[in-house]
């Protein structure tokens, strides 16, 4: 065997010492009699004593770079175990029973052991999905983005890093800066910082007065570029709205309660980009498609990675509606709405 641990002269050891603490001392030429317990503290030094490994190799008489020699093989050989218990932990059974029953790429839920562990419920879970969206976003990618609260509850984070090259592009037109948490522009532009990319606005508002003004919209330069782009998206991000005042267009003024009341009776239960759809995933049309600006609900189905985020209340059934639509094929959630997602399935199944 090598050896790890310096000149040919070091060698040997013997334990000693009334604290039980390990002893090393030199004991003639040849090979350390019990490797395992010099490995062991080393790491004690390092990982319970909080040692540096300058100072570890001063008192255990080894280089520096030995000692760091010696912290990867007592990690490699199994004699350190290091566990991290992430606030941000995954519910995999419900999530892959969810997975499996709606027929989804992935589906991430936060455990409820976990959820709002940091005393911020929103915040844990704008960071298990930015926690997602970090490992699955590319160099090179354009990505295109919604906006919801639980988007932007993703994109203020702090968890998303630089990307090269990566384009972020805006899926629906604005509903302005009335507020803060559903400002598309802001919230592509907070997505493109994170990233280190390049952003490009749909600078729209989501609904217009009437067709014409529509279509003289998309007519525009800049817009259809956009829109354009949009359509070249390697991977979606989106909100998964409900038909109630928690709606984004409602709580900007958009929609009132009579609005609200004539798409439920259409046999609406959520909406994305402006796309609403039944329980069973089949589209709503409404009128006010045709004044919607927003990429439509065929391009968004080509996106290939298309992840919806929807937690919180009231947000079950818009989830499995959602899922069942294809537009979108990886939702994360939290454990308590993808619970009650279940009994949803299974009450429709008795």
């Amino acid at each position: 065997m090598q050896n790890l641990f310096g000149s040919a002269g070091c060698s040997g050891l013997v334990v000693g010492g009334e604290d039980g603490r390990l002893r090393l001392q030199r004991k003639g030429p040849g090979s350390f009699e019990d490797r395992a317990l010099t490995l062991a503290e080393v790491a004690r030094l390092y990982y319970l004593e909080d040692f540096t490994q300058e100072r570890i190799a001063r008192r255990l008489g080894f280089s520096r770079s030995n000692v760091s020699r010696m912290l990867k093989e007592a990690r490699e050989s199994g004699l350190v175990e290091i566990r991290i218990r992430s606030p941000l932990e995954v519910a995999d059974g419900v999530g892959r029973e969810l997975r499996s029953r709606l027929g989804l790429r992935e589906c991430l839920v936060l455990a409820s052991s976990r959820r709002g562990a940091s005393g911020d419920f929103r915040g844990d879970l704008g960071a298990f999905g930015a926690g997602y969206l970090r490992e699955k976003i590319s160099d090179g990618d354009v990505v295109g983005i919604g906006w919801s609260s639980a988007v932007y509850d993703v994109v203020r984070s702090g968890r998303l890093h630089e990307k090269n090259g990566v384009t972020v592009v805006q899926l629906i037109g604005s509903l302005g800066g009335a507020v803060p948490d559903l400002d598309g522009a802001s919230i592509a532009g907070g997505l493109a910082r994170a990233l280190g990319a390049r952003e490009y606005f749909l600078q729209a508002p989501i609904l217009v007065a009437d067709a014409s003004v529509r279509e003289g919209l998309l007519r525009d330069l800049h817009i259809s570029r956009t829109l354009e782009l949009a359509r070249k998206a390697d991977i979606a991000v989106v909100g998964v709205g409900t038909i109630n005042r928690d709606s984004g267009q409602y709580r900007a003024g958009y929609l009132d309660d009579a609005d609200l009341e004539h798409i439920g009776r259409r046999g609406a239960i959520g909406e994305i980009c402006g796309s609403y759809f039944t329980r069973e995933g089949d589209p709503v049309p409404l009128e006010m498609e045709a004044r919607t600006i927003s990429l439509g609900r065929e391009d968004l189905v080509r996106v290939p990675i298309r992840v919806g985020m929807g937690w919180g209340a009231k947000k079950a059934l818009a989830n499995i509606g959602a899922a069942r639509s294809g537009i979108l094929n990886v939702l994360i959630t939290d454990e308590a709405t993808a619970r009650e997602m279940l009994e949803i399935l299974d009450a429709e199944q008795g």
